[in-house]
């Protein structure tokens, strides 16, 4: 009873942390083509949390980094 229960438990862990580890790696269009499938209800509270989920991913995909020319204006860029 005892090692089956342990085992149990390990093999929760073990795939949570596959699910998460796919999830963090994956690029974010195909994280937003995942919560559209789910097909939120902001009436429900798992409607709403996949709703500022997807929120989140769809910012993500809106921004850009100080490196490229979508970046922001302020940063600062060293002088030759």
């Amino acid at each position: 009873m005892e090692f089956s229960l342990q085992t149990f438990i390990v093999a929760v862990i073990v795939l949570a942390s596959a699910v998460f580890a796919a999830w963090r790696l994956s690029p974010s269009r195909l994280k937003l083509r995942l919560l559209d499938r789910m097909k939120p209800d902001t009436a429900h509270l798992w409607g709403r949390w996949i709703a500022r989920l997807r929120k989140g991913v769809a910012e993500e995909l809106m921004h850009g980094c100080g490196a490229c020319a979508r970046g922001p204006e302020n940063v600062k860029r060293a002088s030759r």
